[in-house]
């Protein structure tokens, strides 16, 4: 009996599986091969087998609810600390991540120093509750408060 011939996308999803972190006896169950053809195919491709048959590095450590938390944070806080954030996420949510962790999710977020740092310089809690407190004793009344916007002026304009 001549041997039996397996067809060229059989032998592809061999590297695949073994990617996904399935063993060579699962493998072999799934599509029905003996573990030699497994092995033969690995051979030819030894960086698949090499670097990716098993599952490499931590498994990711925010859930989807954890990065909410973090984005609710930022909305509240944009000038807060990376260890002061994750405290917060230790003690409100039992998570413990580092600092690049918190790096990559701010990449995904897309939140940058830039933007971070321009709330800084423009917000000063002491400093906007004191100014509040001079225009209340200035003008008790809302209604006496009248503003004027100087954005449309043009000096080349007489009028």
């Amino acid at each position: 009996m001549p041997p039996r011939t397996v067809s060229a996308d059989l032998k592809a999803r061999i590297p695949i599986l073994c990617r996904r972190g399935h063993s060579v006896k699962h493998i072999c169950h799934l599509l029905g091969v003996k573990k030699t053809l497994i092995y033969k195919v690995l051979q030819l491709f030894p960086l698949v087998s090499q670097y990716h048959c098993s599952n490499q590095g931590q498994r990711r450590s925010l859930t989807v609810n954890d990065i909410g938390f973090i984005t609710t944070i930022l909305r509240h806080r944009p000038t807060i600390y990376l260890d002061e954030l994750q405290h917060e996420l230790r003690s409100c949510r039992g998570v413990f991540v580092s600092i690049p962790t918190l790096f990559r999710t701010f990449r995904q977020l897309h939140v940058n120093r830039k933007c971070i740092s321009a709330y800084a310089l423009e917000r000063n809690e002491e400093l906007c509750a004191i100014f509040m407190n001079s225009i209340a004793e200035i003008a008790p009344d809302p209604e006496m408060l009248m503003f004027g916007d100087e954005a449309a002026k043009d000096e080349r304009t007489i009028i």
